[in-house]
Formats: structure tokens, sequence, C-alpha cells
């Protein structure tokens, strides 16, 4: 074998690990990519709630629900679920569902859920919010109208 062929052969090989090494290099990129995305578009699992249950959705474009209808004197759960995951830059990814005039404060960690159950007494129209992030009460899509009906 002469010198022209070692040196042939010597960059097909060089070649080939180049190509091979490109191409487990693309396919950890893509698997990486797929579960981000995966995960980003996943729900946390909601556990069953008795009673009559609220379901509300935050994340940084707003609530699910910008309008929530009760009676007097029915007791009410209401869920929180926190769609953001913890690397929101605003908030760490945490959301709040409050209501100051029924001494409602739900606060739900990054991709779970958080509840509470209350009782309203008297009827109204109560503004619901989030103040943790995403400009809080200024924020018109991180707030919306709790009406209590009689």
């Amino acid at each position: 074998m002469g010198k022209r062929e070692r040196r042939r052969e010597v960059r097909q090989r060089r070649r080939r690990l180049r190509t091979i090494a490109f191409s487990v290099l693309v396919l950890v990129v893509l698997g990486s990519s797929g579960y981000l995305l995966a995960s980003a578009f996943a729900r946390p699992d909601l556990q069953p709630l008795a009673g009559k249950v609220i379901d509300i959705d935050a994340d940084m474009s707003g609530f699910s629900q910008s309008e929530v209808r009760l009676k007097v004197g029915e007791a009410v759960t209401v869920r929180l679920t926190s769609l953001d995951n913890s690397h929101h830059t605003d908030g760490g990814g945490k959301h709040q569902w409050a209501v100051d005039e029924l001494g409602v404060n739900i606060v739900a960690l990054p991709e779970s859920s958080a509840h509470a159950t209350f009782t309203p007494t008297q009827p109204g129209q109560y503004t619901f919010y989030c103040d943790i992030c995403c400009g809080g009460r200024a924020n018109p899509s991180m707030q919306g109208t709790l009406t209590v009906e009689a």
C-alpha cells in the first residue's frame, strides 16, 4: 500500500467518524427538543375533589376564565393550576388566584395545582387577580370578575 492510498484511507475514516459524531449530535439535540416540547405542553394530573369544583388554569397569557359565577351560601372549591414551569423569569412559574374581600388566596407552584374551599356569604361582584407575576393587578389578563348571586 502506497502513501497516497493510506492518506485516502485515513481521510475516509476521519470523514466517517465526523459523520457519525454529527449524526449522534443531531439525534441528541432532536431528542432533547422533543422532550422539552412535550413537557412544555403537558398538563399536571388533577386529583378528584369533592363538591363543586371550579378549575382555573393560569399561565403567562392569563387565566383560563375571566368570569366566575357562584351562589351565596354554596361551598365551592377553586383549584388553580399553574401551567408555567419554574424557568419563567417573572414569578418563577408561580401563579395566584386571590379575592381580598372573601379572604381567598391560592398560590400554585410551577406546573402544579393548589386549591381552597370557601362559602361566599354576601352577593356582589369581586375582583380576582394574580399579583405574583405578569404585571400583577395592572395586567388585564391576570384578573377577572367573581359574581356571587343571591
